[in-house]
C-alpha cells in the first residue's frame, strides 16, 4: 500500500506542475523555448501514475 501512496503523491505533484506549466502566464513563459514540452510530459506522465496507484491501492485493498 506504501508503493501505491507515493506513487499516489508523485503523480499529483507531476500533475499540478504540469497544469501549472500550461495552464499559467508565468508556466507558458517559463517553457517557452521547448513549446510546453516539459510540462505536458510531466502532466502525462503523472495522470499515468495516478492511474497504476489507484489500480495498485484497490488491488492491494481487495487482496488483503
Amino acid at each position: 500500500m506504501r508503493v501505491a501512496i507515493m506513487l499516489g503523491i508523485v503523480g499529483l505533484a507531476l500533475v499540478g506542475f504540469g497544469f501549472w506549466g500550461l495552464n499559467t502566464a508565468r508556466g507558458r513563459r517559463t517553457f517557452d523555448e521547448m513549446a510546453g514540452m516539459i510540462p505536458l510530459a510531466a502532466l502525462a506522465t503523472g495522470g499515468l501514475a495516478l492511474l497504476i496507484a489507484i489500480f495498485w491501492g484497490v488491488y492491494r485493498i481487495r487482496r488483503g
